[in-house]
């Protein structure tokens, strides 16, 4: 049986026997992840075709493309899934879905999008799946900066009332083409899910950011592109800035179903008190000659503001 170790994952102390490419952690688990067989419902008020079911501290996670999750507020997941699924595909549901619902669990809401580090602290963009969130995030590692993650953006206030990004993982979900700019063999790697043509790779540990960080800008990235060669970013007022974060929630109708609210307008409060927020366009990859370039122009017009 594979060895059980400790993972640093969403600001959460993970034991599991699954190689997570996360950061291992020297202190004690607090959250534990097991396979075992998980009900088809968790009481008589629940149809077991309902895809998610929640009894006040439990919830029934049941997913077509890998099987059931089983999440408890204390800390266990158990995972039932089917038994045709790769390591790699268990792997994207149990960071993705499972360790996500937790936090939602916990009262701790998640974001999606992704985030980098700089010497002045953490810069958070936030956006919708297909807004261009790991195309991003790979444009800013080539310009030589450090990413916290492409998907679940974890944050917790430190001991000050700071808001902090806790580092995710190591793995990014990416394209073939944007694979094959980082000059990266795709024949090695699997795909995130059956089905899925993005695929799995995991930031070199040097460009991973392992280090909470404080927040210090937040920009909600636009599906439409600028028609020259820099970004459009523009400060926005915090009705707009409430507004865009409550779409920005990873998995949003969680917040009602978990009667979570108060918990979400406690995190747009302190993050509109700590940080500006904006909005930005991307140009067109077309106007640049590489990737690499366009990593760096952006990079420095998010250092500079």
């Amino acid at each position: 049986m594979p060895q059980e170790l400790v993972y640093c994952i969403y600001g959460m102390n993970v034991a599991t026997s699954l190689p997570l490419p996360a950061r291992q952690s020297p202190l004690q688990a607090e959250v534990s992840i097991l396979r075992g067989a998980a009900p088809d419902i968790l009481s008589a008020a629940f149809s077991p075709n309902q895809k998610l079911q929640f009894d006040g501290h439990r919830v029934l996670l049941n997913q077509p493309l890998f099987g059931k999750l089983l999440i408890e507020k204390q800390g266990n997941i158990l995972f039932d899934f089917h038994p045709s699924l790769s390591q790699a595909h268990t792997i994207t549901a149990i960071q993705g879905s499972g360790l996500g619902t937790l936090l939602h669990l916990r009262g701790q809401i998640p974001l999606h999008g992704m985030a980098i580090a700089t010497d002045k602290g953490a810069i958070i963009v936030l956006a919708d799946s297909g807004s261009g969130k790991s195309t991003l995030a790979t444009a800013m590692l080539l310009a030589n900066l450090s990413v916290f993650t492409d998907d679940i953006v974890a944050l917790q206030a430190d001991k000050d009332g700071v808001l902090q990004i806790q580092p995710a993982h190591r793995r990014l979900k990416l394209s073939q083409p944007q694979l094959h700019t980082l000059g990266i063999d795709t024949s090695t790697l699997s795909s995130t899910a059956p089905g899925i043509e993005k695929f799995g790779w995991d930031i070199p540990e040097d460009q991973f950011a392992h280090t909470p960080m404080p927040i210090i800008k937040c920009l909600f990235l636009a599906p439409a592109r600028t028609h020259n060669a820099h970004a459009h970013i523009a400060a926005i007022g915090k009705l707009e800035a409430f507004q865009r974060l409550r779409q920005s929630v990873y998995r949003p109708r969680l917040i009602g179903v978990f009667d979570h609210e108060p918990s979400f307008f406690s995190l747009n409060q302190r993050l509109q008190h700590q940080c500006q927020s904006y909005t930005m366009q991307l140009p067109e990859l077309g106007h640049f000659s590489s990737l690499t370039d366009y990593g760096k122009a952006i990079a420095n017009q998010l250092l500079s503001l």
